[in-house]
């Protein structure tokens, strides 16, 4: 087989992947020595402020989680400090109402003892007034016997018995009256 001919088989065959030659090469070096030049620019003029821009804001993010955390921290203190203070109020309010109600029921049992001596006064002075009303109601009544039995036999003596008679019959009548229960000589004297 001829050297050159297997040349071409097997140039064909393994040719390059991007299939270029030198002067294509040459050709490109500029385009590669610019986008090389552009990259480098590129990322001196952009990649670095980006970096920074991003930076910051992964630390401001940091910053705010660091706050978030000592806020959390403080809330729940000032949670814990809410509920104790809740808890103290609460004792407080209970130790007020049982004052209160111990004071009530002083001044419930103060406001019983005084009703109860205002309602004693007023049933010994209505057992006075109705033992009063009621002696001078006797007294009365004794009275009224008298004057009646007085004015009865005056009239009847004077009509039909003298003098001595008289005397008599007052004598009998009054011993009558002196014998009952209801008649006392203390009434009669006065």
């Amino acid at each position: 087989m001829n050297p050159q001919f297997l040349f071409i088989l097997t140039a064909n065959r393994y040719r390059p992947l991007l299939d270029m030659d030198l002067q294509m090469f040459v050709d490109m070096l500029p385009n590669l020595l610019n986008f090389l030049i552009t990259a480098a620019l590129l990322t001196y003029l952009l990649y670095k402020p980006v970096r920074r821009v991003l930076q910051a804001r992964a630390d401001r993010v940091e910053g705010d989680i660091k706050d978030a955390a000592q806020n959390k921290a403080t809330a729940e203190e000032l949670k814990t400090q809410y509920e104790q203070k809740v808890k103290d109020i609460e004792v407080e309010r209970n130790a007020i109402l049982d004052e209160a109600r111990k004071q009530a029921g002083e001044k419930r049992d103060q406001i019983l003892e005084t009703a109860k001596a205002e309602a004693q006064d007023v049933k010994e002075r209505a057992s006075r007034d109705i033992a009063t009303e009621l002696e001078q109601t006797k007294g009365a009544v004794h009275q009224a016997i008298v004057d009646i039995s007085t004015d009865m036999a005056a009239k009847l003596i004077s009509a039909t018995i003298d003098k001595n008679a008289h005397d008599k019959l007052f004598s009998e009548a009054l011993a009558e009256l002196e014998a009952t229960p209801a008649f006392s000589k203390e009434t009669v004297a006065v």
